[in-house]
């Protein structure tokens, strides 16, 4: 059985951008749509997002795509898969939308925050105003630095279902 990952839609209360869209599902499926060249998949996946999310399609033009997420914990494994999902309504308070068919991970890397405010991926520290790693989460620099404030410390999981996507 796989583990359920539900993706925002709008940023966190805590956010700067408080309420508005993430466009985390469009960024999902840009990403999944790039992995998966078939016509056919890409018709599926795209068929899918509409009926089921009901999204201009428009909008999948102007996302980029979104290779990974974090999440804090330890508890996903490389080989394992996921079930991608979001909200219907309000999180915790609604039913889920069970996105696409389940996701195999394909790499993983531990992820922290430490107090004094510094980016690690596998101990290796990363300075988040060059790197690539809030684009391929679906961020702005910005956004991700006010997604994962500096002051507070956070141990997790980079979790990537792209073969191609390096740190």
């Amino acid at each position: 059985m796989s583990k359920v990952i539900t993706f925002s839609l709008t940023f966190q209360k805590t956010h700067p951008r408080a309420s508005e869209s993430t466009y985390f599902v469009e960024k999902l499926f840009t990403s999944l749509c790039e992995i998966n060249t078939s016509d056919d998949l890409m018709w599926k996946l795209i068929s899918n997002l509409i009926f089921v999310y009901s999204v201009d399609t428009a909008i999948l033009d102007s996302c980029w795509p979104k290779n990974h997420t974090i999440r804090s914990g330890h508890r996903f494994k490389v080989g394992e898969f996921f079930s991608p999902r979001a909200w219907s309504g309000k999180p915790y308070k609604s039913k889920q939308i069970i996105l696409a068919q389940d996701i195999e991970i394909k790499k993983i890397w531990n992820f922290k925050i430490n107090r004094a405010g510094e980016f690690f991926v596998n101990d290796i520290l990363h300075d988040i105003t060059t790197s690539y790693l809030p684009e391929n989460d679906g961020l702005s620099q910005e956004d991700f630095l006010n997604w994962f404030p500096a002051n507070k410390e956070f141990d997790g999981q980079l979790i990537c279902w792209n073969d191609e996507m390096e740190y």
